[in-house]
């Protein structure tokens, strides 16, 4: 006798290895994504022109530009552009009198962290660029708390090289981060002189020590420093929740994400591994796979919060909907097989076809008609998740019933067209299996025939329909957008919907990718729920011989 010898950890190696080979399938989402990004967005001129008025104009474009990292290479960073080299060619442009102008404000907005990099070049300066220094060097000496004493000298070149000689050896990492530990651990007012006076060269160190304390206090100093530094109007007050603390954090490390290379000098390991992490694919992929997408443009909050947040509303939805879609279809898809040109067959074909082709807005608009609580029947709910007027002693099991009260209808919406296309993908699977000699020979032994289409039948008839499994979750979660918009529910759809209006790409993007790992997950279940069906299709599956 031929028996099935089949281990019981096969299915656990089958499905560790599905799981193993997503890493490359996520890479290559990233990288589809990657392309689409830049193919969408193109990079903007930020060289900059001596037009009166055209500062705003350069800046605005090099703020989109830094919000997408398109002031990056796309995969190799040959030329690591930090502080020290984007000084450098400031200076280098100061020549040109086409990008004077443009080279002042740029040095102007690199501020403090330019020190080091600029006054040892001051001498080697021609005149009409030495003056040009100068107007850039004044616009720095705002950043450091120097503008006063400047306006008291005379000679400001002077000035500047004295400067450099008693302080120049202030400029150095080390010293910024023990002011800056001085600072964390209590209120220290001659560590804040000293680190106004180092201005932006101090913002590596600040920004450090921000992700790294957990005293409020300390980060309520530091934030209030940074906002001084950078010019930047988002401070922290005593009087803010946790939430709102979480969000000015979360704001200040996506403007440090954007902008860190302006005020930080690569040196050694970094300038190296610089090649590989400096550029925007790299970027872009720690975003993936941290799921770090920034903030939203909207209300300033990140998007990973407003992911958790709203995800498990949309995927409820979703999976609600596949639930009933697979429950109605599989039965309806059986039947009609089995009753192959009965009037069950032909009715059920029309209606499923006619359910295919009907628009989701347009049913969704009849039901809440006919059956919300503004229609004629009133007996559903129209808008909502929960009840406003629910009580706070309600139990669990009453808050559920009444969440599945107010799902129904978009439930109902979001299913009907995925039920039609299985029911009709279950009737093909059927019929096909019943022409096998497996079929023929458990009729020839006498079997009943709901015996037959169950034990026999059904079993292989499924596979077809277990197939689409993956592509029904992101589809349904994608169709949220308009079901979520038209029954006030507050999942990602609605907030996609908005985010369209808003053109909050960083939301837009974020929707995309989590979409894509749905669609991963829906293809890995389908593969799991195949091997529970049918082993013949894991590998390392083994058949032996017993007599």
């Amino acid at each position: 006798m031929v028996s099935l010898r089949w281990r019981d950890n096969t299915v656990i190696g089958y499905v560790i290895r599905r799981l193993i080979m997503l890493v490359p399938t996520i890479l290559g989402i990233s990288l589809v994504t990657f392309v689409l990004i830049n193919l969408a967005v193109e990079t903007p001129d930020t060289s900059g022109t001596d037009i009166a008025g055209s500062a705003m104009d350069v800046e605005t474009a090099e703020e989109l530009g830094r919000a997408y990292g398109l002031h990056l290479p796309l995969f190799v960073n040959v030329s690591i552009d930090d502080v020290r080299t984007r000084t450098r060619r400031s200076l280098s442009q100061l020549q040109m009198p086409q990008k004077r102008k443009a080279a002042v404000r740029a040095l102007g907005r690199i501020g403090g962290a330019a020190i080091p990099y600029f006054l040892p070049e001051l001498d080697r300066l021609n005149d009409p660029s030495k003056d040009a220094a100068l107007d850039a060097l004044m616009l720095i000496a705002k950043n450091i708390h120097r503008e006063d004493e400047l306006l008291q000298h005379s000679n400001t070149l002077r000035y500047w090289k004295n400067y450099f000689e008693t302080y120049g050896a202030d400029f150095t990492p080390v010293r910024a981060k023990r002011l800056v530990r001085r600072y964390v651990r209590r209120k220290d007012r001659l560590a804040l002189a000293e680190l106004r006076n180092l201005g932006t060269y101090s913002l590596p160190q600040l920004m450090s020590s921000l992700n790294q304390t957990k005293s409020v206090p300390a980060q309520r100093r530091l934030v209030n420093l940074l906002c001084e530094v950078t010019g930047r109007d988002d401070p922290m007050t005593e009087l803010d929740s946790f939430s709102d603390r979480q969000n000015v954090l979360s704001r200040w490390n996506e403007w440090w994400h954007q902008r860190y290379d302006l005020y930080t000098s690569f040196e050694g390991i970094y300038r190296i591994t610089g090649a590989m992490t400096e550029t925007r694919y790299f970027r872009w992929l720690s975003r993936v796979v941290t799921f770090d997408f920034g903030v939203s443009s909207r209300d300033g909050r990140p998007i990973r919060d407003k992911i958790l947040e709203r995800a498990p509303i949309t995927l409820l939805l979703a999976v609600l909907a596949l639930l009933l879609a697979y429950i109605i279809a599989i039965p309806i898809g059986v039947i009609s097989a089995a009753k192959k040109g009965s009037w069950f067959d032909r009715i059920t074909g029309v209606g499923l076809f006619v359910l295919y082709s009907l628009p989701t807005f347009w049913v969704a608009m009849l039901l809440l008609k006919y059956f919300g609580s503004a229609g004629f029947l009133d007996w559903f709910p129209s808008q909502g998740l929960h009840s406003p007027d629910l009580p706070l002693n309600i139990s669990h099991f009453e808050m559920a019933l009444d969440a599945a009260h107010h799902l129904f209808l978009p439930v109902m919406c979001l299913s009907f067209v995925s039920m039609a296309m299985l029911a009709r993908y279950q009737r093909v699977g059927m019929l096909r299996i019943s022409e096998h000699d497996f079929i023929r020979v458990a009729r020839a032994k006498g079997l009943k025939e709901y015996q037959v289409i169950l034990r026999h039948g059904l079993r292989n008839g499924v596979l077809p329909v277990i197939t689409l499994m993956g592509l029904q979750l992101p589809y349904l979660v994608s169709s949220s957008v308009v079901i979520e918009r038209i029954f006030g529910i507050q999942g990602m759809g609605a907030e996609t919907f908005d985010a369209i209006r808003a053109s909050d790409y960083y939301w837009l993007l974020a929707v995309v990718t989590v979409t894509a790992v749905l669609t991963m997950v829906g293809i890995l279940a389908s593969d799991v729920i195949y091997a529970v069906v049918d082993p013949r299709i894991v590998p390392g599956r083994r058949l032996g011989r017993r007599t």
